[in-house]
């Protein structure tokens, strides 16, 4: 019986192990094919799973265990990305990189952002006079301030990357979601001055609200690939599917998972 008993743990055992979450540190998330292309060239791949139409790479990379994947654009689609990630695999820490539009004048395509606090600018109600912005519920109660805020050591270990070896900068600043591509000087001045955002793009804030409700620190980096005026169509597409950056992404990655490792 007691051996029948012990069978049973065990089976029990391997059995939680088949459907337990693949361990990892850190999650990847990437906005561009070419981008998850370059960072797999330096990934010691161990598994390759396919969850919702996207495909999870589990490896090594500079000796930090990592889960990579590629989310396709917009609030949505960014969400269900992370809650994957984070429902599936162990995830401690969550870096994204994707582009972005830039609302200051201080950066200029090819520059990086570093989020701090991550508003959704698209939430609110439309009345006849205009919009009106309202802040996003997080699901705990409705005294919130609207915005999720980066981990600051992820942060520090971001902002780490030597800048000074290359043409672009990296600034640390405010970032705006919506699941709308700007190219309007009006709306990007209101996004401004509303917001004090020096960036915007279509996915940041919803992974930082998922990362938020799970409890996972996370971090966000935002190449600059167009200015969110008239001309950011073109520009945008000029920058993609390759960034028009000296920000190397694979040297990015690297930098923050050995400041990650060291901090240990």
């Amino acid at each position: 019986m007691i051996k029948n008993f012990r069978r049973g743990c065990l089976a029990l055992f391997i059995i939680f192990i088949s459907i337990k979450s693949t361990f990892a540190d850190v999650g990847i998330i990437v906005g561009l094919n070419s981008s998850l292309k370059q960072l797999t060239k330096n990934l010691r791949i161990a598994k390759i799973s396919r969850k919702a139409g996207r495909q999870f790479y589990s490896g090594r990379i500079n000796d930090v265990q990592v889960v990579l994947v590629r989310s396709p654009m917009g609030k949505v689609n960014n969400a269900i990305t992370a809650q994957l990630l984070l429902s599936h695999y162990s995830i401690q820490s969550v870096i994204s990189i994707a582009p972005a539009g830039a609302l200051s004048k201080k950066l200029n395509i090819g520059d990086g952002i570093i989020a701090t606090k991550l508003y959704q600018h698209d939430f609110g109600t439309v009345k006849r006079y205009g919009f009106i912005w309202n802040r996003v519920p997080d699901g705990t109660n409705w005294d919130v301030t609207g915005y999720n805020e980066a981990d600051k050591k992820l942060r520090e270990s971001a902002l780490l990357y030597p800048t000074y070896q290359h043409g672009n900068k990296i600034l640390e600043g405010i970032m705006v979601t919506g699941d709308q591509f700007i190219s309007s000087p009006d709306k990007s001045d209101w996004l401004f001055k509303k917001f004090k955002a020096i960036g915007v793009d279509m996915g940041a804030a919803a992974i930082a609200q998922v990362c938020f409700a799970n409890q996972v620190p996370f971090c966000i980096m935002r190449i600059i690939t167009d200015k969110a005026g008239i001309t950011s169509r073109t520009d945008f597409e000029r920058s993609i599917p390759v960034y028009r950056s000296d920000i190397n992404i694979s040297e990015f990655v690297a930098n923050f998972l050995d400041q990650i490792k060291n901090k240990r």
